[in-house]
């Protein structure tokens, strides 16, 4: 099955330095996105999975999401200097630790397609080497992007337009006249309510 438009890839990060142990093993958990979102509802789902399922073997901690607990963007290198033991968080949030992090954006097939052809192996070797980490799932296949505006336009135009960017829209917009401003994902309604920004990206 083929997937467009392209996915926005939610991943788990867990530190490769997380041992077996013969004691139960607790692991801190960070979302990127702010508890209530759909990100985070997903994730907090898993976690209580892991909870009910792995008693007396391995036990998480979910210390919260978004900038509640420390910038999402900051979650990527917590994760790397095991700070943090699992994070759940797309790839372009970490591009400044492995750039080729943004591509998982561009795929165009579904996570069971991946694991088939060699896709995921590769994307996770990368994880491995460069950032010491095992990238474990992704939450969702063909998620598309949306460009939400307090204000109507009629052509491909965002001239004179203040948007709020994560690093996955920013060329995108900026190519198009807009001016990207990058803010955690839990300041967008304050943003827009106070007319800091016109608009935003957003994935659903």
């Amino acid at each position: 099955m083929r997937c467009f438009p392209t996915p926005l890839a939610a991943v788990l990060t867990l530190a490769l330095s997380v041992g077996a142990q013969a004691e139960e093993v607790t692991l801190k958990a960070v979302s990127a996105f702010a508890d209530g979102t759909t990100f985070s509802k997903n994730f907090q789902r898993f976690v209580d999975q892991v909870n009910a399922s792995g008693q007396g073997v391995l036990q998480i901690n979910y210390l919260g999401g978004g900038g509640k607990v420390m910038s999402p963007f900051e979650l990527g290198k917590s994760i790397q200097t095991g700070v943090v033991d699992i994070g759940n968080l797309p790839g372009a949030f970490y591009t400044n630790l492995l750039p080729e992090a943004d591509a998982m954006k561009l795929s165009a097939y579904t996570i069971q397609e991946e694991r088939e052809n060699g896709a995921w192996a590769f994307m996770n070797q990368l994880h491995n080497d460069k950032m010491n980490t095992q990238h474990i799932a992704r939450q969702k296949d063909c998620v598309p992007f949306h460009l939400y505006l307090t204000k109507p336009i009629d052509k491909p135009d965002l001239s004179g337009l203040k948007l709020r960017v994560t690093p996955i829209y920013r060329a995108f917009f900026d190519a198009l006249g807009g001016t990207s401003i990058q803010t955690a994902p839990g300041d967008v309604y304050t943003a827009l309510e106070r007319g800091a920004v016109d608009g935003y990206g957003w994935p659903t």
